[in-house]
């Protein structure tokens, strides 16, 4: 990267650190997001025509997603990213031994505006499969599902050269589209449902009986741009 100096510092000036700390130019970028994780809207339709609530398979928790891929220009940066959800079991597991989770696997890319030497503002896009997954005595259960749009939005902070922080927003969504294996519910279900229906052609959900998801993560993120200038 190139400086250009007008004229000299004023006599007696004594440049900080933090005349130093620029964004590099191209570096690889790497870090962590820790957030709350929040679902909402529906898993699928039952046999008997009502929504699969997100909350009777999982609760609310927290996310830890990863992020791995390379700063371009200082402002644009293409990434992967792997988020595991840290869930409990939904209502429909009440009174059972059941373990929950989720994850998300998939390519972004996020855009810095204003000052990347400084706070910038954030905004990312990203795409790929998410999987939500129930485990008891009686089985395991996964639905998965292709989430096409999954926007962020905050800011970038830089402390040093090498190192930001980023509070963020994520909004995502999409319909689950395959499921894996079958579980029971817990006792007592009001509405008669005993457990997950089993699907044709290979566990695929019918379109009839697709419902849309919907994730929300806010949380703060730490990267280190490494081998950069």
């Amino acid at each position: 990267m190139q400086y250009v100096y007008v004229a000299p510092p004023p006599a007696g000036y004594v440049m900080s650190s933090a005349d130093y700390i620029h964004a590099p130019r191209y570096a690889l970028w790497m870090g962590a997001r820790l957030g709350v994780l929040a679902y909402g809207g529906s898993m699928y339709q039952n046999p008997s025509g009502y929504d699969e609530t997100t909350g009777n398979f999982l609760t609310n928790g927290l996310a830890l997603e990863l992020n791995v891929g390379a700063r371009i220009e200082r402002r644009y940066i293409p990434y992967l990213v792997v988020e595991l959800g840290l869930v409990g079991p939904g209502h429909r597991f009440e009174q059972t031994s059941t373990s929950a989770g989720t994850s998300f696997v998939g390519i972004g890319l996020r855009l810095l505006a204003g000052n990347v030497d400084n706070v910038s503002f954030a905004s990312e896009l990203s795409f790929g499969f998410r999987k939500m997954q129930v485990s008891n005595d009686s089985g395991t259960w996964s639905a998965t599902g292709f989430e096409f749009l999954r926007l962020g939005l905050g800011a970038e902070i830089r402390l040093t050269t090498h190192f930001t922080l980023t509070p963020m927003l994520t909004i995502s969504g999409g319909t689950l589209t395959d499921t894996s294996g079958s579980i029971n519910f817990g006792p007592n279900q009001g509405d008669g449902q005993t457990g997950t229906p089993d699907y044709v052609n290979h566990g695929q959900i019918p379109s009839s009986a697709q419902a849309p998801y919907a994730a929300f993560v806010i949380g703060c993120g730490a990267h280190f741009d490494l081998l950069g200038k």
